[in-house]
C-alpha cells in the first residue's frame, strides 16, 4: 500500500454560488432595451422614450404617453385649502434644513482644520525624512571611504 504524504493537506474547496444581482443594479434604464421591463418602466416613460441598441429612441405607447402626462401634471390647491398648515409645515422643514446646513458647515470647518493639521505634520515628517536621508548618505560615504 503506497502512501501519498501531503495528499490531503489542502482544505476542501466548497463551490459557492454568487448571489445574482438585481437587474436594476446591473443596468440603467438607458441601457435596458426591454420595453416590458417593470423596474425601468417609469424612468423610460418620464424620459419620453424607450432606448434602442442602434441608438434610436423608441416611441412610447398611447397608454404610456397618457401616464406621462398624468405624472407631469401639477395639482394646484384650491383657495385656502390647507394653506395655514402648509405654511407651518414648510417653515418647520426650512428650519430643519437650516439646522442640517449649520451642522454640515461645522463638520466642514472641523475637517478643514484637520486637513491643515495633517498637512503641517506631513511637512514636518518630510523634513525629518530628508534629514535622515542626508545623514544616511553621509554615513554611507564615510563607510565607503574607510573601505568597510
Amino acid at each position: 500500500m503506497e502512501a501519498n504524504p501531503g495528499e490531503d493537506w489542502a482544505p476542501q474547496q466548497t463551490h459557492r454560488k454568487r448571489a445574482r444581482r438585481a437587474h436594476h443594479e446591473i443596468t440603467s434604464w438607458e441601457h435596458c432595451f426591454n420595453d416590458n421591463c417593470h423596474e425601468h418602466r417609469w424612468e423610460k416613460v418620464d424620459a419620453g422614450y424607450y432606448p434602442r441598441q442602434i441608438g434610436e429612441k423608441g416611441e412610447l405607447s398611447k397608454n404610456d404617453r397618457r401616464e406621462q402626462k398624468k405624472r407631469r401634471a401639477v395639482r394646484t390647491r384650491l383657495g385656502g385649502e390647507g394653506s395655514e398648515k402648509t405654511v407651518e409645515t414648510l417653515e418647520e422643514k426650512i428650519s430643519d434644513l437650516r439646522s442640517q446646513l449649520d451642522h454640515a458647515a461645522q463638520i466642514i470647518v472641523t475637517k478643514d482644520n484637520d486637513l491643515e493639521r495633517l498637512d503641517k505634520e506631513k511637512e514636518k515628517l518630510q523634513q525629518a525624512y530628508n534629514r535622515c536621508k542626508q545623514r544616511m548618505r553621509q554615513i554611507g560615504g564615510m563607510l565607503w571611504k574607510e573601505g568597510v
